[in-house]
């Protein structure tokens, strides 16, 4: 069992009363053996000795880039680099994600200034193996409007567009700032002028709708697809894409930043 597949048997009630404060990095740290399946407060005795026969102490992420570098290394980047928005240059093949460059050896292994995540590596490999080619069509629609989208809809919203809202209501100053540093730019044209544009990777742009709460209605959150990034990485994959930006977002917004208000 991975630890995707041991979240969807988690509570998935991201109530913050474990160390790890919700379900998916609960299940990281199962899989890794740095957490007990009693520190969850919503699985009783039954569900915890079921959960203990099935899991398996292994990082996954590390099996899963070793799996997608063997697919990586029977491709052409000649072939894939100009389709996914690559360049390639000595046969490396080099691209963006929010913001920052990185390069692909024809190993699969991937480099940039700093450090480089496992999430990250695992994003960036999928993107390259599924080669998607298509041009942006311009047309911006909802994850539901995505192949497949609908069945996840309500998880994205949860997941994803949730916990933007709450974030961009805490602090809304902070977390635009924190937005921009991850590659995102204001844009105009949309029926709120809380609206941002980010590049999650090369054929992968977002667009993130705030509407802040008034008089008559509560606070909220959309983000919004260009119509071809189902051509590019499967739902499942566009969810985790977006999910990792929020973990990376809500890491960020913990830290001080110098000229922002704590409100």
């Amino acid at each position: 069992m991975n630890a995707v597949e041991l979240y969807k048997m988690l509570p998935k009630k991201n109530c913050g009363e474990c160390r790890q404060g919700k379900c998916m990095p609960f299940a990281l740290a199962l899989i890794k053996g740095d957490a007990e399946l009693s520190e969850c407060p919503y699985l009783n005795e039954d569900a915890v000795d079921e959960l203990k026969e099935k899991i398996v102490h292994s990082d996954w992420r590390e099996d899963l880039i070793l799996r997608l570098r063997e697919d990586v290394r029977r491709i052409d980047f000649r072939e894939v680099a100009t389709q996914i928005g690559a360049d390639l240059q000595n046969g490396t093949l080099l691209l963006k994600c929010m913001g920052r460059e990185f390069a692909m050896d024809s190993g699969g292994e991937i480099t940039t200034k700093g450090p480089v995540t496992p999430w990250i590596k695992i994003l960036i490999l999928h993107y390259v193996k599924t080669g998607g080619s298509a041009e942006l069509g311009g047309k911006w629609v909802s994850f539901s409007e995505l192949k497949s989208g609908m069945v996840k809809s309500f998880s994205f919203t949860r997941e994803c567009e949730e916990p933007l809202r709450e974030m961009l209501d805490g602090n809304t100053q902070k977390a635009a700032l924190m937005l921009e540093c991850f590659g995102a730019e204001k844009q105009e044209g949309f029926p709120t002028s809380h609206a941002w544009r980010i590049v999650l990777l090369p054929k992968m742009p977002v667009v993130i709708l705030f509407w802040p709460a008034d008089s008559e209605f509560a606070s909220k959150v959309k983000i919004l697809f260009d119509s071809t990034a189902d051509r590019f990485l499967d739902i499942e994959s566009i969810m985790f894409l977006v999910e990792g930006l929020v973990y990376n977002l809500e890491a960020a917004m913990a830290r001080p930043v110098k000229g922002t208000s704590t409100a």
